[in-house]
């Protein structure tokens, strides 16, 4: 599926005189900003201005494409230098700002359209760490960003004339909101439209809700599937959610969107996984002061640093390694820190409050799910008499009930034939029952036959829902359901072929086994409960378009 890459590549012969500028042109602009511009583009307070084409010329000529990951947004700007749609425009005002002492990082430039329009493009987050750091700080404080953002645009809107653009990726889609809410009311007219690309809100503490009900008609708000950057403060207006070829955290990256045409390819709504953070985030902030989100976003950030990582990304690939770093670095900071790291799991654990547990249990899956429990304790139990003391409960009540539905069938009125059949079966039954509890010797591979059984049906089960969910499971989950299907027929087998391979030791370990699958087959089915359960809050998004 195409990228903003392929869109570039396909629509930029055309120029803006034939095909307006839409929203897709903007995402192009809103990554072009992410590049590094110093000393090509000319400076805020500077005259002239220079093509996106020159400048890709100049860039090029101390930048190399070779080695880049697809997702690298010099990418955009080559492209763009090739094609006359984009290579046309003019760029401006470039202003580039990186001071940690004022915990202050801001970049923008402006873009002057064929039609005499502008778009003003604000820079928004890396995937460094301390970049993301910022988009938190939104929680608790108006950053330095944003009032730099209102400072460039009202200084944008006094030296150009004409309709104004505004726009900007992560942070610089909140910036681009904020910096429209604070402009002139005289000239805020002129701000015809506003996109935020996965862009966070504001915090309701210091929203001006007056100002940002000036301008909502006029923001395009756009998202992935697995959205969480952009549901922080979730801004009150429709949201677009798109479709990514990325992996969770990573689709916040608008290289990776999906586009057909002049269009995105949408999706109807976000994922379940980032739904359930979304939730957990949201009651968190609910519940946390102004200082403690403060104190939070100070050692929880500093806490993923102190594993080693130095972007989001080395987050993901650290896996549990990481993520237990920056749990016990959170836990030996200051109390503030600890009441809101608790807070927070509480949130999550009551975005699983809706589930039934009860209703779960009583089904058919969860009965089946703790009876497979209550054997792995069982053999876990008495491994020296598991075989003989399960068949034996098994055989017993196989007699019992045959016995009684033989006198249920005998006293019942029914088509002679059938009811002949009906206690024959029972007689049948009943006599076999009786056979193996004759024989004391005989109930270990009655045992065995059973369990066989039983895990030739769980053989089947995974199978069965590998092909059931073919096209919405993971590769990872496909390769582990059948891990576990070849493991159960395994042991089925052997459960046949040699019964005397099950000692002691082997009949604590296939108890274990027994309560692990028990134990995640359950959780499936909560979790799949948790996706199916309705929200509470239904938002407008847009119609699924594939």
């Amino acid at each position: 599926m195409a990228n903003i890459i392929n869109y570039i590549k396909w629509r930029g012969d055309i120029e803006f005189a034939q095909v307006p500028f839409n929203k897709v042109d903007n995402l192009g602009l809103a990554l072009l900003v992410y590049n590094d511009f110093a000393g090509i583009i000319p400076g805020k307070g500077e005259n002239g201005r220079i093509s996106i084409s020159d400048a890709a010329d100049k860039y090029f000529m101390t930048h190399s494409l070779e080695g880049l990951d697809k997702f690298a947004f010099d990418w955009v700007l080559y492209y763009m230098g090739q094609y006359k749609r984009f290579g046309s425009l003019y760029l401006s005002d470039y202003v580039d700002v990186n001071d940690t002492d004022r915990n202050m990082v801001f970049t923008a430039f402006t873009v002057h359209l064929p039609d005499g329009s502008h778009f003003v493009s604000f820079r928004g987050t890396t995937m460094e760490i301390d970049d993301w750091r910022m988009d938190f700080q939104i929680s608790f404080e108006e950053i330095e960003a944003q009032r730099a953002a209102a400072v460039y645009l009202r200084y944008v809107m006094e030296k150009y004339a004409g309709n104004i653009y505004v726009g900007g990726h992560s942070k610089g889609g909140n910036l681009a909101v904020y910096a429209a809410m604070h402009a002139p009311d005289v000239v805020r007219n002129r701000i015809k439209k506003i996109y935020s690309y996965d862009g966070p809100g504001f915090c309701p503490e210091i929203l001006e809700e007056d100002k940002f009900n000036d301008i909502k008609e006029r923001i395009d708000h756009v998202v992935p599937a697995f959205c969480v950057v952009g549901m922080l403060f979730e801004l009150q207006v429709p949201h677009e959610i798109v479709a990514s070829s990325a992996e969770k955290i990573a689709q916040h990256s608008g290289m990776s969107w999906k586009i057909e045409g002049d269009h995105f390819v949408h999706r109807r709504f976000l994922t379940e996984e980032s739904t359930v953070y979304n939730r957990a985030i949201d009651d968190w902030i609910g519940n946390a002061t102004m200082e403690q989100r403060r104190a939070f976003t100070r050692d929880i950030f500093d806490a993923m640093k102190a594993g080693g990582a130095v972007t989001v990304g080395d987050i993901s690939e650290g896996g549990f390694h990481d993520f237990g770093t920056i749990l016990l670095s959170a836990a030996n900071s200051e109390s503030k820190t600890k009441i809101v790291v608790g807070k927070f799991f509480g949130s999550l654990w009551r975005s699983f409050e809706k589930i039934k547990i009860l209703d779960t249990l009583k089904s058919f899956s969860g009965i089946i799910d703790l009876f497979l429990i209550f054997l792995g304790i069982i053999f876990m139990t008495v491994p020296t008499e598991v075989y003989r003391f399960l068949g034996g409960v098994v055989a017993l009540t196989g007699a019992g009930w045959s016995a009684v539905m033989l006198l249920k069938a005998g006293v019942r009125e029914e088509n002679r034939f059938i009811k002949r059949g009906r206690m024959i079966f029972h007689i049948i039954i009943l006599c076999v029952m009786v056979f193996i509890l004759s024989n004391l010797e005989r109930i270990p591979k009655w045992t065995n036959l059973l369990m066989a059984v039983l895990f030739l049906s769980l053989t089947f089960a995974c199978i069965r829902y590998i092909v059931r969910y073919k096209d919405t499971i993971s590769g990872k989950a496909k390769f582990w359901m059948m891990l576990l299907a070849v493991v159960n027929l395994y042991i089925g087998i052997i459960s046949i072929a040699v019964p005397s391979r099950f000692d002691d030791i082997k009949s604590v370990t296939l108890g274990g086994y027994l309560i692990v699958v028990g134990f995640v087959r359950l959780i499936i089915q909560l979790l799949e409960q948790l996706h199916n359960a309705p929200s509470k809050k239904r938002l407008y998004y847009e119609e699924e378009d594939e």
